[in-house]
């Protein structure tokens, strides 16, 4: 059976990483039969990173190729898709992981008033008195790279407007149609809905996470996925 090596559950979802939910999600869509096997500290994963998927073939690591793998298997991800359409599906997948992703990095990791929830939700293993300790340095390391993409340095305002004009456009298509690209889940919901709902489920107290709930369109767009998808 393959086995997923993923992050815990956390923030009530089935993973606290919304790479792991994409990779979750692929795994249910293939059919194939497959288990989750919990880790914290991903340091002897290749790329240091999860999700990885352990198959016959030996550790798959990342996301991508985790579905590069499960499409070489007979899945299709885009399946009624155009040529013009995937790439369109191709382009919603990096807005996803490359800018909401961001952003998600941000509320969760150099928001003060988020922190504190962030903090025993990511590090509750580790007995409290030790969390600030243990969490700091990597708090400072993501600050610090989230300080050199960019994202840091603009004000909360700004951060929110740029925010916005991602928003905006998914909850047009989401007031239009089931998902992103029509009648039936690919790969951009995939990848859109995991950080979707990784912002929304994160603190009450986020700027983000009030944005979004108290958008009709977009919460009736992420229950139609996860209900399309339910995860174990």
């Amino acid at each position: 059976m393959l086995s997923l090596l993923t992050f815990p559950a956390g923030f009530g979802l089935f993973s606290m990483s919304p790479f792991c939910i994409k990779a979750a999600m692929m795994l249910e869509l293939s059919g194939l039969p497959w288990q989750r096997s919990d880790m914290l500290d991903p340091t002897e994963m290749p790329h240091r990173k999860l999700p990885v998927l352990a198959t016959p073939d030996g550790q798959i690591a990342d996301s991508d190729g985790i579905r590069d793998w499960l499409e070489g298997q007979g899945a299709d991800f885009d399946a009624g898709l155009n040529t013009a359409e995937r790439a369109h599906a191709r382009a919603w997948v990096r807005l996803a992981e490359y800018h909401l992703g961001l952003h998600l990095l941000q509320m969760r990791w150099n928001d003060d008033t988020v922190w504190p929830e962030v903090r025993d939700q990511i590090f509750q293993p580790v007995p409290e008195p030790m969390r600030d300790e243990i969490s700091a340095p990597v708090r400072r390391e993501i600050q610090a790279g989230l300080h050199w993409q960019g994202l840091a340095r603009f004000s909360k305002a700004d951060r929110m407007h740029r925010l916005e004009q991602d928003l905006k456009p998914i909850s047009v298509l989401a007031s239009e149609r089931p998902f992103l690209m029509g009648g039936s889940i690919t790969s951009a919901d995939l990848s859109v809905a995991p950080f979707l709902i990784s912002m929304l489920h994160t603190s009450e107290a986020s700027a983000v996470s009030k944005r979004l709930r108290g958008d009709k369109v977009l919460c009736a767009y992420l229950s139609r996925v996860f209900e399309t998808v339910p995860l174990p």
